[in-house]
């Protein structure tokens, strides 16, 4: 509760309050690409949804659509059309033409995530993976005994590099000898669920002699998990605390804190308060970090847990600088 009181003052110092045109209606709607439940996204997502309705008593409107992003964008056109405002563009990074689109609708606000542009009627949410990453990338070197770690997604674009280049440079930090395989299954529909494939990479990776694999592969990223498990080898999970799954065998879970953005996003726009702008959210805010419970307490040793809190605080007061890939689409090592 705290850090949601820090969140929605922070944003609410920053933002300035929208024109008419956009202050007298609040009817918003989150579209989602595939189902809720089996994808960690989602479902963080939905949970933020939920603590909105528990605090105010108001519902948001959630549609759950089919796979493909050209079902996801006839979605989103029916919902601009039908006046529904703010709409959340969950996936705004796989938008073809998103700018061309908003303009088609300045009356209507739209919230993003992880992907900024100066639009008037967009505001943009871009959470610090990268930073989050390089957590679970310390972690991983410091759990693996071949010096050979993976990371496994789904569509090789930018904005998941940002999370394999945050694992990297944490890892490399650890240990500037260790190896870091990558995989990505591609683009294709229903990609973001195909746990078949993302096992299949995860045993790749295995055979090479990974024996800590981080997932960021959404509803396809479980079965890594079980991949690893199956082997006697760690997982890392993502999103949520997915240490539950398979207990003794996911080292951490890379927490994704978009339910208190989800939740901060739709308490501002209720109240009409906004900043035709972005903001990033990263390890400061709590937004972002990883998970320490009973699932994987045997797993982490108290030396690796006084380290991993000492690279949290030296990432917060600048002293590591952790590159985000997206800036220049580099990855440079420390």
């Amino acid at each position: 509760m705290r850090y949601f009181i820090i969140l929605i003052s922070f944003f609410a110092v920053l933002f300035a309050y929208a024109d008419c045109a956009h202050a007298d209606k609040f009817n918003p709607v989150i579209i989602y690409q595939g189902s809720i439940e089996d994808n960690s996204f989602n479902v963080s997502v939905h949970e933020g949804v939920k603590s909105f309705t528990e605090k105010t008593g108001l519902n948001c409107t959630e549609v759950v659509v089919g796979f493909g992003m050209d079902k996801y964008f006839d979605c989103v056109v029916k919902y601009a059309d039908d006046g529904y405002s703010p709409i959340f563009a969950l996936y705004g990074n796989h938008f073809s033409g998103l700018v061309d689109f908003v303009r088609r609708y300045p009356a209507t606000r739209f919230i993003v995530l992880d992907t900024v542009y100066d639009e008037p009627n967009m505001f943009s949410f871009v959470l610090e993976e990268h930073e989050g990453s390089f957590l679970a990338g310390a972690l991983a070197a410091m759990a693996s005994k071949s010096k050979i770690i993976g990371f496994i997604s789904v569509v090789d674009i930018p904005f998941l590099r940002r999370f394999w280049c945050g694992y990297v440079q944490g890892a490399k930090y650890v240990d500037p000898q260790i190896t870091v395989l990558d995989g990505f299954i591609g683009s294709y529909d229903g990609a973001w669920f195909d746990g078949n494939a993302t096992a299949a990479l995860a045993d790749d990776l295995m055979d090479q002699g990974a024996d800590v694999i981080y997932q960021a592969a959404g509803g396809a990223g479980p079965a890594v998990l079980k991949a690893a498990a199956a082997r006697g080898k760690l997982g890392i999970g993502v999103d949520v605390n997915q240490n539950g799954l398979y207990p003794g065998s996911v080292l951490t879970s890379m927490l994704k804190r978009t339910d208190k953005i989800i939740l901060a996003a739709l308490m501002l726009a209720k109240r009409g308060i906004w900043r035709d702008n972005f903001k990033r959210l990263g390890l400061e805010q709590e937004v972002v970090g990883i998970s320490f419970d009973e699932h994987n307490k045997s797993l982490i040793t108290s030396e690796m847990r006084l380290r991993i809190e000492t690279i949290k605080k030296d990432i917060v007061l600048g002293s590591i600088s952790v590159h985000d890939y997206t800036e220049d689409l580099k990855c440079p090592l420390p």
